[in-house]
């Protein structure tokens, strides 16, 4: 995809944040020609204004952006005025280049070309009201993703919302729980799994669910999305997450830019590469497919369940940071800390999170 113009970036914004965009600071960031992550965070009261934006240009500069779009978003003129000029100076002081300085409001947009040649404020007599901001179908790049599947949330809770629990969807999922043997049990002869050995990993007490996963794992069809599981499966899903070598192992297969492939145990990549006859993941694309399955998972888990919430959250969190999609991995490793505050990795991605610690490989790399 190709964006080269303020106006695409801006409505390119709310697909890469994954929500409509209101009383907010973005900044989308540029390293090596290619678009990198955006940093959205709400508009600060004034008097909290310089700690949010030393904070903000922290865990921007960790990126080592060469340049960057700095947008307020506004519901009221001027609310964003102070962030947006205090994260400007700091990205010029730290020698990143500006690529626009913009305001959003009302569906309406103001940037450099409105005003006074080098200003950050004033306008123009003549772009006194600004220029509209593009719809979705106006931009090919932004077409592209819809295309894909992308579809903005209307607001950033709707965002928190899709790995909190459901209790609509999550009472069957733990009443099959409570049937499972507890990890590390023994099971006895004749269980109902119908798995062998082999397709355990050859460990008797875990059933890690090849056949399940595969699902998970699936490219999209050409139909769309037909994933489905049932309760009892869904159970036996993330209670299988138990094991953390396998767990690695299924985020490697997920998003290798996170976990390299090449770590993975000897036994999990058998497993997988028997029943998941697609192969690992090597598309972001791909990525975005699986991360939605594994939202859909997330809310079916009862908060009641904490090592299993942890681990389907964390897991789900560590695809979604893969892909960019940073508001949803906080929001996942946020739940899965809730519950369980000693869940290491759900720990680990936090800090990735709050440093903005990228992934040290790219998915062109992965699909090389």
């Amino acid at each position: 995809m190709k964006v080269s113009t303020t106006d695409e970036m801006l409505a390119l914004l709310p697909h890469q944040v994954g929500h409509r965009i209101s009383r907010s600071l973005t900044v989308s960031v540029v390293s090596g020609g290619l678009l990198g992550p955006v940093a959205r965070i709400d508009l600060p009261p004034e008097c909290d204004v310089r700690p949010t934006a030393r904070l903000l240009l922290e865990s921007l500069l960790r990126v080592e952006p060469q340049a960057a779009l700095v947008v307020g978003h506004e519901s009221v003129a001027g609310e964003s005025r102070s962030l947006r000029r205090a994260v400007h100076r700091g990205l010029r002081s730290a020698g990143v280049g500006i690529i626009d300085h913009v305001v959003v409001r009302d569906g309406r947009w103001w940037g450099w070309c409105c005003r006074p040649v080098d200003e950050l404020d004033g306008l123009l007599l003549d772009h006194a009201d600004g220029h509209p901001v593009p719809d979705d179908f106006e931009v090919p790049a932004v077409a592209e993703l819809i295309a894909r599947g992308s579809a903005p949330l209307a607001s950033r809770d709707q965002v928190g919302a899709l790995v909190e629990e459901n209790p609509a969807l999550s009472h069957g999922v733990g009443a099959a729980l409570a049937t499972l043997p507890e990890p590390g049990a023994v099971l006895l002869p004749g269980d109902p799994t119908g798995l062998d050995a082999a397709d355990r990993g050859g460990d008797d007490s875990l059933d890690r669910v090849p056949d399940v996963w595969a699902q998970v794992l699936a490219p999209l069809g050409d139909r769309g999305d037909t994933f489905a599981v049932t309760d009892e499966d869904a159970a036996r899903l993330v209670r299988s997450l138990a094991d953390r070598a396998w767990r690695d192992a299924l985020v490697a297969w997920m998003s290798p830019v996170m976990f390299p492939l090449d770590k993975v145990d000897d036994e999990s990549t058998a497993l997988l590469r028997r029943h998941v006859t697609t192969g690992a993941v090597t598309t972001s694309e791909h990525s975005e497919v699986v991360l939605r399955r594994l939202l859909a998972m997330t809310t079916r888990v009862p908060d009641a369940w904490p090592a299993e919430v942890a681990a389907i959250c964390t897991v789900a969190g560590c695809v979604a940071w893969g892909v960019g999609n940073g508001s949803t991995a906080g929001d996942a490793v946020a739940r899965a800390l809730r519950v369980d505050p000693d869940y290491r990795l759900a720990a680990f991605l936090d800090r990735m999170v709050e440093h903005q610690m990228r992934p040290r490989h790219r998915w062109g790399e992965i699909a090389a």
